[in-house]
């Protein structure tokens, strides 16, 4: 995540939506310490809208004062991403231990434990999180000002910046995986499963 005091935005980092990406073209203007999750910082990488408003509350910072970015991404692919980068990071998947994508499809969940994993692997449990699920509490109010479809990203973003009055930053390719026809990763059951657990996105 990003927070910036000076300029009044704060960017959500919603795992596998190319935030990584997005997060590295505006680290100088990060005005908070961000630290991986373990070392109980108060802002970690993927710490979600709902956690960063309770944060802003207990440290008396308007929440509602921020321009408040996240990106979105299609669900099937984010899905095939997401499990891609499981089976290339989770020693027991590297070693065939793993499900197949059609019965990880079943497992995963919209919300709550999401894509599953050890406790301060929070981009595994969300990445596997709907965008509602993402951007909404549970009163259905926005947490979000600014919401930009990863499919969208070179003409939304700079827009967003523009208004900011940030200047025009290129976004780099971090994080590359070797491109995949995801369609080809589903069959009709699998295909059902996203539709009725991603229906809002």
């Amino acid at each position: 995540m990003i927070i910036s005091h000076r300029y009044k935005f704060i960017f959500f980092s919603f795992p596998k939506t190319g935030s990584e990406s997005v997060r590295a073209s505006l680290s100088s203007f990060n005005e908070v310490s961000v630290l991986p999750w373990r070392q109980r910082n108060p802002f970690y990488p993927h710490m979600s809208p709902l956690e960063t408003q309770r944060v802003f509350e207990d440290l008396n910072w308007d929440f509602e004062s921020y321009r408040r970015i996240s990106c979105v991404r299609n669900p099937f692919p984010r899905l095939v991403s997401l499990y891609r980068m499981i089976c290339r990071v989770d020693g027991f998947w590297r070693n065939g231990l793993r499900p197949s994508f059609d019965t990880w499809i079943k497992m995963v969940s919209s919300s709550g434990c999401g894509g599953g994993g050890r406790p301060h692997q929070r981009w595994r449990q969300y990445g596997a999180w709907s965008a509602r699920t993402w951007l909404y509490d549970a009163n259905g109010r926005s947490l979000a000002s600014d919401i930009i479809r990863l499919e969208d990203i070179n003409v939304a973003l700079p827009q967003v910046l523009a208004e900011l009055a940030l200047p025009d930053l290129s976004i780099p390719h971090l994080n590359p995986q070797s491109r995949v026809d995801w369609a080809t990763w589903y069959d009709t059951q699998s295909v059902q499963h996203v539709k009725t657990k991603y229906s809002w996105d």
